[in-house]
């Protein structure tokens, strides 16, 4: 997108860097670094950043909103995610939590880019002290964004 692209739009402080939309790049959390004092974004990178932050936010873990999240998370953190069998199974039940809040949040007049449609479990691998998710997350428009995340989980 162009500067030009942003001027109608409500933007995001880009917080997930590595964002290619060509090939898979894992996401890194970074507000700024040496090479740029921060970035925007809108679209369906805007859609795939709400995404992630929903799928890492715990269910109860935001007072004032007890339904945002989704119980992903806590499978993690309690150990439950040990084959692809109960990551997958668990990545669905999410999938369904994820969905509600999202278009909960959306408006209107939102661009069509920048509400959810349907998120899709892609590749799972389950690795020594971390797992590592490729997820497709798609909007209303029909465009795409897939991200590739770790997830560290117990040894």
């Amino acid at each position: 997108m162009s500067l030009q692209d942003y001027t109608t739009r409500k933007y995001d402080y880009l917080a997930l860097q590595n964002v290619d939309p060509v090939k898979a790049t894992q996401l890194g959390l970074e507000l700024f670094n040496a090479a740029s004092a921060g970035q925007i974004c809108a679209g369906v990178q805007k859609l795939a950043q709400r995404w992630l932050l929903e799928f890492l936010t715990e269910t109860g873990s935001i007072m004032a909103d007890p339904t945002r999240g989704c119980g992903f998370m806590a499978a993690v953190r309690q150990g439950r995610l040990r084959t692809q069998l109960n990551v997958r199974t668990t990545f669905s039940t999410a999938d369904l939590d994820i969905r509600r809040n999202l278009q909960k949040e959306e408006y209107a007049n939102m661009p069509p880019d920048e509400r959810f449609s349907a998120a899709e479990l892609l590749d799972v691998a389950i690795l020594a002290g971390f797992m590592r998710l490729n997820v497709k997350i798609n909007s209303v428009a029909g465009s795409s964004r897939t991200v590739v995340f770790p997830v560290a989980t117990l040894p």
